[in-house]
């Protein structure tokens, strides 16, 4: 959720921000050179979408990450996070095109000093969500610009991600083919001067569920790792 001042609560809801890997790959199994079969699978979600309670890996008694996944459309799908009270803070749409899955908007949304809501809208300026390609040569950057409205603090976010194998995830016990990714991150400010800080990371997709866990390393202080609960 983000507030008007830069704070850890920015930070937990930033790391959900498109929106959600060391293991060496397992030897004699055919590793998929195509990843959507990893990302959501938009044509097999229920006609009322899908819904997933992400669990504090840290601190146990800390309220989940709730996301609602729906298709908006042929090849497009909306993502909606929503906070502890059940309002939502997140909105995006996401477009499927043949390499992977690209933004098109993102709008975030918070209340002012009076209670009343503020809508943020993001400027997108580099849209990559999620690619297909298996090259681990390659970096994916999603770029993101903000203000925020009653201190115009202006934010940029820019996530460099990195294919980094085939991995298994623990379903109920049971593993399931997953990929890995390196996220790196730097987070700017800017109010009197500018003000970086660097963040590294992982996220991890498993066959046909998409994003199942994640982790930011914000500082030696912080950390903020979410895994799939009640799947």
């Amino acid at each position: 959720m983000i507030r008007y001042h830069t704070t850890w609560v920015i930070m937990r809801q930033i790391v959900m921000l498109f929106g959600l890997f060391i293991w060496a790959c397992s030897p004699g199994k055919e590793e998929i050179t195509d990843l959507s079969a990893y990302f959501f699978q938009i044509d097999d979600f229920p006609s009322s979408g899908l819904t997933y309670s992400y669990a504090n890996k840290l601190d146990s008694l800390a309220d989940p990450e709730i996301w609602h996944f729906q298709k908006a459309g042929p090849g497009r799908m909306e993502s909606i996070n929503f906070g502890p009270g059940g309002n939502i803070v997140q909105q995006q749409y996401d477009r499927f095109v043949p390499n992977g899955v690209l933004t098109d908007s993102l709008v975030l949304f918070s209340t002012d000093s009076m209670s009343r809501p503020v809508r943020i809208p993001v400027k997108v300026i580099s849209p990559n969500r999620f690619p297909f390609d298996a090259d681990s040569t390659k970096v994916w950057l999603t770029h993101l610009d903000w203000y925020q409205p009653e201190d115009s603090l202006h934010i940029v976010l820019q996530r460099r991600r990195k294919f980094m194998g085939h991995v298994e995830w623990m379903d109920h016990g049971k593993p399931v083919p997953a990929i890995r990714f390196r996220t790196e991150d730097t987070f700017e400010t800017e109010s009197v001067g500018w003000t970086t800080s660097n963040w590294t990371g992982e996220e991890i997709y498993a066959l046909h569920k998409g994003l199942v866990y994640y982790k930011r390393k914000i500082s030696n202080e912080l950390t903020l790792e979410f895994e799939l609960q009640d799947h």
